[in-house]
């Protein structure tokens, strides 16, 4: 996981916005390779191994060797882009992103995290996954690629990075409402927030545009709060 992504992990444990503790064992140029994140309010610890987050603890041996040095030729056709139809959807996302530019951070949960190893080698984003889906890189993949790719595993209650951390995100249909919610949070206002059609519009984005097949939207800006006070007499 990028340097500057580390340090805006926060607790995802329902307590109050807490930055994250992070002890660092191993670093490589501008990836934190592992360590461990840990909550100062509530004793929470996050394991981060290969470049991932683990939530509830380390991995298992068998998960860490679940990731193949070669992939499968599914997965490489999915990187090189040699699968029309997931070609298409990418260069589709892309655009629904509004990633014309380089640089920033993206978040994709569900079925969008297999389009992150190609996002991460298509220009200079770091990407981040949230969950297990089936579809998402197996773990340390990232890591290993040299590619700017780290994912939040385990089962999520919430996003576990500070409000306005990514520049945009694609939400998949599994996610749950409150999950979904949390995301939104994390996009900076002004930010893309792609959505399954038969995810609700959550609040906070407003609608762009949308098909039978997703919607697009832009992350408004929060309401300031104003400090009421009185007159003094």
């Amino acid at each position: 996981m990028r340097l500057d992504l580390v340090e805006r992990l926060r607790c995802p444990r329902p307590h109050a916005p807490t930055p994250l503790v992070v002890v660092a064992s191993r670093v490589v140029e501008r990836d934190l390779v592992q360590g461990v994140a840990g909550c100062p309010l509530c004793r929470a610890e996050l394991c981060i191994e290969d470049g991932d987050v683990w939530l509830g603890g380390r991995p298992t041996a068998h998960a860490r060797a679940a990731g193949p040095r070669t992939p499968t030729n599914d997965a490489a056709r999915r990187f090189r882009g040699d699968d029309a139809a997931v070609a298409d959807a990418f260069d589709r996302l892309v655009a629904l992103l509004g990633l014309a530019d380089p640089g920033g951070a993206v978040l994709l949960a569900g079925a969008y995290a297999r389009h992150a190893l190609p996002l991460a080698a298509h220009a200079e984003y770091s990407v981040v996954t949230l969950g297990d889906d089936a579809s998402a890189p197996p773990p340390g993949e990232g890591h290993r690629r040299g590619l700017a790719v780290a994912a939040v595993r385990g089962v999520p209650g919430a996003v576990p990075f500070t409000d306005a951390t990514f520049r945009g995100a694609a939400l998949g249909a599994s996610l749950p409402s409150a999950l979904v919610a949390d995301a939104v949070r994390c996009v900076m206002a002004g930010g893309r927030v792609v959505g399954a059609a038969a995810l609700p519009l959550p609040d906070g984005v407003r609608e762009l545009a949308r098909d039978d097949a997703e919607w697009v939207g832009e992350r408004a800006a929060p309401t300031p709060i104003v400090t009421l006070g009185r007159r003094g007499g």
